[in-house]
């Protein structure tokens, strides 16, 4: 059976009992200094209860996330700006069933509803807008041991059905190689599809993607002691970014360095974390 409850600290891959993360950022050769970019603070049982967003190093806007009984009860995310307005997500938990209420200051503008399995697996979706009265519904499929096999989503709009996709999985020794990709919104179906590849510890080290049985696109990753460490991407064999990540002796990263290649040069992001901890 699949873990419940998964805490956002976990989701987040951040290690020990940390109470917040403070994310800057600067451009170089452009940003005289790094600034502010995010702000998030946790709780003592891992989850989020406050994050502020900046532009700038000035607040845009933040979530604040209420919980009852273990479990997210409210979000709300106010827009700080002249125009700003709130939206508040009402969270109700049924038996296998979670139904999301979303409100656009006080107006009832989407719902969704999330129903799971005995395992723990979610088997179906339904995201509504009710503003526009559209909505997408998501089947899913999985074998004996809990692995996804097939992700079906139909889309609506007021005039019937919009679109489809398809996503299909498979699996060698329990480790995902392959993800289909198939839709009608090109009208073809081709879609794409996704290959991963692994070292002999399991580690993700290559990710291929095709389109019509052709590679347009790869990322690749190197390790050390199980830690991320590089991560390349390439389009049509040229390297188009490069993302080099430190870590801090609780395994947390608290530095990424962002490389974007283009025909006028490379842009250069240094993103850097700062971490503190609940005394344990």
């Amino acid at each position: 059976m699949k873990k419940t409850n998964i805490t956002d600290l976990e989701k987040l891959n951040l290690k020990g009992n940390v109470k917040s993360v403070n994310e800057f950022s600067q451009v170089l050769h452009v940003d005289d200094a790094p600034s502010i970019e995010n702000v998030k603070t946790f709780n003592t049982n891992g989850f989020l209860t406050n994050e502020t967003i900046y532009y700038r190093g000035k607040a845009r806007s933040t979530e604040e996330y209420t919980y009852l009984d273990g479990k997210l009860k409210t979000k709300v995310e106010t827009l700080l700006t002249s125009s700003g307005y709130t939206t508040t997500y009402r969270y109700d938990y049924k038996e296998n069933e979670i139904v999301v209420k979303v409100f656009e200051d006080d107006e009832l503008a989407e719902s969704s509803i999330k129903k799971i399995d005995k395992n723990n697996n979610v088997i179906y979706t339904k995201d509504s807008n009710l503003l526009f009265n559209t909505y997408c519904e998501k089947t899913y499929k999985y074998d004996k041991n809990d692995n996804l096999l097939l992700v079906t989503e139909d889309c609506y709009n007021e005039d019937g059905k919009n679109y489809s996709n398809t996503i299909k999985y498979e699996y060698k020794d329990a480790l995902l190689v392959k993800m289909q990709h198939s839709n009608t919104i090109t009208n073809d179906n081709i879609g794409f599809t996704e290959q991963y590849y692994y070292n002999n510890l399991n580690e993700c080290t290559e990710i291929k993607v095709f389109i019509d049985n052709k590679l347009d696109s790869k990322q690749t990753k190197v390790y050390d002691n199980s830690l991320l460490t590089e991560h390349h991407f390439y389009e049509n064999d040229d390297e188009i970014k490069f993302i080099k990540y430190e870590y801090d002796q609780k395994e947390n990263i608290t530095k990424k360095t962002v490389n974007e290649v283009s025909s006028n040069g490379t842009v250069t992001t240094i993103f850097t974390f700062k971490i503190s901890y609940y005394n344990n």
